[in-house]
């Protein structure tokens, strides 16, 4: 049986770590709530170039960009997005095992990382990082996916890949986050069916200059609009994540404390009644 110093230790221990996952949880729920605040100020902007893109592929004839259609070699980029640190329960492992059977099918792939995790996990398993976007996965700004979109769009353009995807988790409630596959370029009528416009009507509208160059404008708007959400939902989805864990381990330690709380009340019961009959043995011998 432990001694009450052991017990006294350990109790002093789990309380310690106790506070810690208190002020974790605190910490990301705080986040989790800017997180959110960050993504619904930017997403009337973002339902707008939506909004643009899908009334010009309903009126107009023929589009001819290379950032429409259907690819042809199938050389896919993966970008997926992960955290830069575990002790957010089973958010990572969820993620990472969705992108690498999403990534399977493809024979030839890219594949781009967000987040150390991520680098790590794809690292393990043997694959090549083409490139990875450092120290964005705890910054999702507009800065970022502006810097993450321009270089996907360069390979584009270089003719390095011929379908981009991006891997994120989707966030739902507090309560429902899920992984899902967002496809990025090249674009078609499909991206846009759920998408509402602001004036319905049936004549061919004329773009001036062009329509390709109209798109040269807004689809880099829209494919930015699209990284900075799944960086957002996928950086609110991993606090709620890490608020359920850190919430299981002070439940789990305020457990650990009761039982030892208990353990520590008995062994002192238990010393005292030792000492009580060494006394009461002591006067017995002495009378």
């Amino acid at each position: 049986m432990p001694s009450i110093g052991d017990i006294k230790h350990s109790i002093r221990s789990i309380t310690d770590t106790e506070q810690i996952t208190r002020a974790m949880h605190l910490i990301s729920t705080s986040k989790m709530k800017k997180a959110i605040n960050k993504y619904e100020s930017n997403h009337v902007h973002f339902e707008r170039v939506q909004s643009a893109l899908k009334d010009i592929f309903a009126h107009t004839s023929e589009v001819d960009h290379p950032y429409i259609g259907e690819s042809e070699n199938g050389r896919a980029a993966f970008i997926t997005i992960a955290a830069d640190k575990g002790l957010c329960g089973g958010y990572n492992h969820r993620i990472l095992e969705f992108a690498e059977k999403s990534m399977a099918a493809s024979e030839e792939k890219y594949i781009l990382t967000v987040g150390q995790e991520a680098r790590a996990y794809f690292e393990r398993r043997g694959y090549m990082i083409d490139v990875e976007f450092l120290h964005v996965s705890q910054n999702p700004s507009l800065y970022n996916a502006r810097n993450i979109t321009n270089d996907i769009l360069e390979l584009y353009d270089n003719g390095l890949m011929d379908e981009v995807y991006v891997a994120y988790t989707q966030f739902h409630s507090v309560l429902k986050q899920e992984p899902k596959l967002l496809k990025l370029l090249p674009l078609s009528s499909s991206n846009f069916a759920d998408i509402d416009v602001e004036t319905q009507y049936t004549a061919e509208m004329n773009y001036h200059p062009s329509p390709k160059e109209v798109f040269d404008i807004l689809v880099p708007q829209y494919i930015v609009g699209l990284v900075y959400g799944c960086l957002v939902q996928s950086y609110a989805s991993e606090h709620c994540a890490r608020m359920a864990a850190m919430e299981n381990a002070t439940n789990n330690a305020e457990d650990m404390i009761d039982d030892l709380t208990k353990k520590y009340n008995r062994a002192r019961q238990s010393s005292i009644t030792n000492e009580i009959s060494e006394i009461i043995g002591a006067l017995e011998t002495l009378s």
